[in-house]
């Protein structure tokens, strides 16, 4: 999630680089434009969640709440894909580049959804700050 939060530079929320005018034009604009406010502050938080929320989903810390926000975010992109290009003939079609384009944000959507219920592991921030060891 770290690399497609930092559209278009090194940390989150690039705003006026290319590649981040092309996500809110592109995706935000025509897809999302039903958001109250600015759509580029909806787009900065959304680089903000999967950049912040991809390394502290790696250290483990505040794995629940990461993991809900990370959700957020995979629901969006399965949103967007199902409404810009359809279920391509899901779940039996044949699509050019093997895999339906909802199919990778779902998966992620999944993978979040497990680290809601089952939190952090031994090894992580949240396992070292918890107090009833």
């Amino acid at each position: 999630m770290i690399h497609h939060g930092s559209e278009g530079g090194l940390g989150p929320a690039n705003v006026g680089t290319e590649a981040f005018d092309g996500f809110v034009e592109y995706v935000m604009t025509p897809y999302f434009s039903w958001l109250p406010g600015s759509l580029v502050a909806w787009a900065a938080a959304h680089d903000v969640v999967e950049f912040v929320g991809g390394l502290f989903l790696a250290a483990g810390f505040l794995t629940r709440f990461v993991a809900v926000s990370l959700s957020g975010t995979m629901l969006s992109a399965v949103y967007f894909h199902l409404a810009s290009t359809g279920l391509e003939g899901f779940p039996l079609g044949h699509v050019k580049n093997y895999s339906y384009n909802f199919e990778e944000p779902a998966l992620y959507l999944g993978i979040f959804i497990f680290f809601v219920f089952s939190g952090a592991g031994p090894f992580s921030v949240d396992s070292l700050l918890r107090k009833d060891k």
